[in-house]
């Protein structure tokens, strides 16, 4: 044995990882009577909410330059060493040593066994990628399949929109579409003048009350190009809202915008899948699983699958980045879980934004998850679907424009 193959056998072999610790996260609310006693302060924290919502990026906006919050080096990041075995798993294999073949006769090399080729036919074209026409949701813009009723995110029932798909852009790239989402036109309540004293009033970044947004007629429609406009609004859409005033009652309807109009939580609303919520800086969509599969799952051949362990519920909260990507998937329990920045089930520990304990999603005697703040600081909000009615001293958000409603009777 030579001397290098002595000291590669006395060599020991050592795959060394350090990973953090993280128990079980999710647990089931608590009887600390968050619920029995949510009387939120209207005017606590507007001055932080307001410079939240000016300078936060919105869904679809362009990246900004500043720093991300996100980004920040907590100084507890997974160390790997370079001789892991994850760095094994990725490493590429060694290209086998070619073996000359000896078994030749003695004496005739023309006789030397020759190893058979198999010739493999091209793939045939017809398994080429087709393009295919999804259907768009027009309250959500989420893409089903086709044939679908009902939209697979906010179920919504589906109708036949304009849309057309480009050219294919080649295989293995999905199909462009283009969606023509126009606002319905304004009715004749918009040049009828409004009789009750009804107003808006923006919220300064330093959560003080701004300009009065008259609502002089029945019908106002809001946007950079709307009767109010905010032309310097990037993250507002062209016409991005409209109000109704129907017996002395104020409605706001979204008119298929872009980022979407969001309304501050008062009391516990019920989630359906497919709704946004804005908490913080964070953009979360609350959305049911495809499919269940049971720890008893077994595939076509008998085989079990193998994987993590289900928390047990069926819902799950999706992180949602700029321009719709999915950046985080947090499954839900089944009893539900507590959303914060320092404490809770699903903590989001860089977002200034956010309260130690923002709010809670649980599961109602009538299987239907609810959403309810916690006396947060900023508030929790939620995206509207559907024309939505206002009360006295609700708050609206859309675009960077913070508005609260005013009842003076």
């Amino acid at each position: 044995m030579s001397d290098r193959e002595e000291a590669d056998e006395k060599a020991p072999s050592s795959l060394s990882f350090r990973l953090g610790g993280g128990g079980g996260r999710f647990r089931a609310p608590d009887d600390s009577g968050d619920l029995s006693v949510y009387s939120p302060d209207e005017e606590e924290g507007l001055s932080a909410a307001a410079k939240r919502f000016r300078n936060s990026p919105r869904l679809g906006a362009p990246a900004s330059d500043a720093v991300s919050l996100d980004l920040v080096d907590d100084g507890d990041d997974i160390q790997i060493d370079a001789g892991s075995l994850l760095s094994a798993l990725e490493a590429e294999p060694a290209p086998e040593p070619m073996v000359e073949n000896t078994q030749a006769r003695s004496g005739d090399a023309s006789e030397v066994e020759e190893i058979p080729m198999v010739a493999v036919e091209p793939l045939s074209t017809a398994t080429e990628r087709v393009a295919v026409t999804p259907v768009v949701c027009l309250s959500c813009n989420a893409e089903n399949p086709p044939g679908m009723r009902f939209c697979v995110e906010c179920g919504g029932a589906l109708k036949k929109s304009k849309s057309s798909v480009k050219a294919d852009p080649g295989f293995g790239a999905e199909p462009i579409v283009e969606v023509s989402r126009k606002p319905p036109p304004p009715s004749k309540a918009a040049t009828e003048e409004n009789p009750w004293a009804i107003r808006l009033v923006s919220i300064n970044e330093d959560g003080s009350d701004g300009t009065v947004v008259p609502l002089e007629f029945l019908e106002t429609t809001v946007g950079r190009d709307g009767d109010s406009r905010f032309p310097t609004d990037g993250f507002l859409s062209p016409k991005h809202a409209r109000f109704h005033i129907e017996k002395g009652k104020l409605f706001i309807e979204d008119l298929y915008s872009l980022n979407g109009t969001f309304i501050k939580l008062r009391d516990e609303t019920r989630l359906t899948p497919g709704d946004t919520i804005l908490m913080g800086r964070q953009v979360l969509r609350f959305e049911r699983f495809e499919q269940t599969i049971t720890p008893k799952t077994k595939s076509s051949d008998g085989t079990r699958y193998m994987g993590s362990p289900s928390p047990g519920g069926n819902f799950k909260i999706l992180q949602i980045g700029i321009g719709g990507v999915i950046q985080n998937v947090y499954c839900l329990p089944e009893a539900g879980a507590v959303l914060g920045r320092e404490k809770g089930d699903i903590v989001f520990p860089h977002d200034k934004f956010m309260s130690g304990r923002h709010a809670q999603i649980y599961s109602g005697d009538d299987g239907h998850c609810y959403l309810v703040d916690l006396n947060s600081s900023n508030g929790t909000w939620v995206k509207i679907w559907e024309k939505t009615a206002l009360d006295n001293k609700d708050y609206i958000f859309m675009g960077q424009q913070l508005f609260r409603v005013h009842y003076d009777r």
